[in-house]
């Protein structure tokens, strides 16, 4: 059950943002693979990656000009996320590849991917993934991920969280119920881990909010999947968005704030953005901008065939969005926006 609070009044707010952009629509060869994570430094410095293909062409580069396959080093990670905080310290996430067994966190110094860390807890699970990394210092950064067990009829998962702490990453917690941690956030001093889990004995699925209390876990919310279309984390100027199926709240002195209501059939499961005046919406359809006051569409596909893969990377001026390509094995795309200097639409 949610607890509702209204949000503070008489906040100062920052300007509205623009909606002029000019958009290009990049195709990325990735065959037998899909796009998770675009992570960059800056527009003419981001990288894609997904867990598929194989260790020679799943990790892309862009360089401002074009995407290329990155084959300076043989990528073993099935990459799932990638997170930094500059040129030369990007960390990606997946698991291990088959010469580890394992979650394996990668890491980019500027000149090379090695692997970092493999964590790999003792216990008889078949499958182990790395699912999301964030932070908000280069000395103190979390990743959240999936065990998954098989007992000859059924399958079930678990979740965990990893710390970073400028030298090394460590477990802080692994559940022992029924989770799957697909997104991890940190504001102030509050981390949030949202949780899908599924139930094999009932097939009903559950949806969560915790925060990581040291080595254990608070639950903030639940509810059954059924009840509800979409739930996710964000994180938009360094403040943490929870979206609940059409709502988006903060959680403020262990209370929901409802901060924003999508009411639209083709809502997809997270936003982004740089304030809370300019934000990015992804639909089913294109993506849809709140400037503060109302929401209007920015961009539509063309394609019907294409979906938002990821969380978006803003740079500066620039946005970039994952997209998969429903109707391809081969091909994947990034969505580039960048926004138009000049008088914004209203």
């Amino acid at each position: 059950m949610l607890v509702l609070a209204s949000c503070d009044l008489f906040t100062l707010k920052p300007e509205p943002g623009s909606r002029n952009y000019e958009w290009t629509l990049d195709t990325l060869y990735m065959p037998m693979n899909s796009l998770y994570s675009v992570w960059g430094a800056s527009p003419d410095d981001v990288w894609a990656v997904g867990p598929g293909g194989t260790q020679y062409d799943r990790l892309l580069h862009y360089d401002g000009t074009q995407w290329s396959t990155y084959t300076n080093e043989i990528i073993w990670c099935g990459g799932q996320t990638l997170f930094g905080f500059s040129a030369d310290d990007i960390w990606m996430g997946g698991d291990a590849g088959w010469r580890d067994h394992g979650a394996g966190i990668w890491h980019y110094d500027g000149n090379k991917w090695e692997k970092y860390y493999v964590y790999n807890p003792d216990e008889d699970y078949w499958g182990i993934d790395i699912t999301d990394i964030w932070g908000n210092d280069p000395n103190d950064v979390y990743a959240c991920g999936i065990r998954g067990f098989y007992n000859g009829t059924n399958s079930w998962w678990k979740g965990f969280v990893l710390h970073y702490d400028g030298t090394a990453w460590h477990e802080i917690v692994r559940t022992d119920f029924n989770s799957q941690f697909h997104r991890i956030r940190k504001e102030d001093d509050k981390v949030y881990v949202f949780s899908y889990g599924i139930n094999y004995e009932t097939g009903d699925g559950d949806v969560e909010f915790y925060l990581v209390k040291e080595d254990s876990l608070e639950q903030i919310y639940s509810n059954k999947e059924s009840e509800i279309r979409w739930a996710d984390l964000s994180s938009i100027d360094g403040k943490v968005y929870l979206i609940i199926d059409s709502d988006v709240y903060m959680y403020k002195r262990n209370r929901f704030e409802q901060f924003l209501h999508l009411d639209n059939e083709e809502f997809m499961q997270h936003v982004c953005g740089r304030t809370e005046n300019d934000i990015f919406i992804p639909m089913y359809d294109g993506i849809v901008h709140y400037n503060g006051t109302d929401m209007e569409y920015i961009y539509r596909f063309q394609d019907k065939n294409l979906r938002f893969a990821s969380m978006p990377l803003i740079l500066g001026k620039d946005i970039f969005f994952g997209i998969l390509n429903l109707e391809s094995s081969v091909y994947e795309m990034v969505l580039h926006g960048r926004r138009v200097e000049g008088r914004s639409k209203k």
